[in-house]
């Protein structure tokens, strides 16, 4: 190989490592934003599997009770803080209240025969007889049947819910903040509710106290 051609070979491959350099520079960024992309995925799913665990774990304490009293709604909404503990970290970053990210509302709902004194085949309406906490469900308006799958909502409920005996339910509504670009996407609202009916009654009944304003009683 002449003295030229080895120059050419040599400047050609220094500048195809120059290539490969600025290949690299170039996809870097793209990585990394994969990366956290990735990350901050990862966290939105195991966030919201907890929220619903959360919920389940709430209405299960509730569930246990013959007549709830205003102490156990109060510690059934601070468990929140155990059982979620992600909502601590968020608002010890944020420097807000752990109240103000994630909301719980505690409701008994009663069923009654949409043709009274039916007994086969019946189909039923629903009303709130009680609900307490941050999120309350309203007084007075029947709640309306849903797909099984819909996003929770405080004036519906699951079709599969419907029935003789009254449930308990309970919402939780999340404030997700990104821990990436926060900025610029904002927090994302996820919601996840729990039904379940009372193990020891039919309807649960709630001690109502005097001057209680923690729990809202429907006539």
């Amino acid at each position: 190989m002449t003295r030229a051609a080895l120059t050419t070979t040599k400047t050609f491959l220094r500048e195809t490592r120059g290539f490969a350099a600025v290949e690299f520079g170039l996809a870097l960024p793209v990585l990394g934003l994969m990366l956290l992309g990735f990350i901050e995925l990862d966290r939105y799913a195991w966030a919201t599997r907890q929220l619903e665990v959360t919920a389940n774990s709430i209405a299960q304490m509730l569930s246990q009770s013959q007549k709830v009293a205003p102490a156990e709604m109060k510690y059934a909404q601070d468990s929140v803080m155990v059982l979620f503990p992600r909502v601590l970290q968020d608002s010890a970053r944020l420097g807000k209240n752990w109240s103000d990210t994630v909301t719980v509302g505690m409701t008994e709902v009663g069923f009654t025969p949409t043709v009274p004194g039916c007994v086969t085949g019946c189909t039923y309406q629903a009303k709130v007889a009680w609900s307490g906490g941050s999120a309350r469900r309203p007084c007075g308006a029947a709640l309306m049947p849903a797909a099984n799958n819909s996003t929770p909502s405080p004036t519906t409920l699951p079709t599969d819910v419907f029935g003789p005996n009254g449930i308990i339910v309970v919402d939780l509504t999340y404030a997700y903040q990104p821990l990436f670009a926060a900025k610029i996407f904002g927090p994302f609202t996820v919601k996840r509710s729990s039904y379940l009916q009372p193990r020891y009654v039919d309807n649960l009944p709630y001690a109502v106290a005097g001057g209680d304003s923690f729990v809202t009683t429907c006539p």
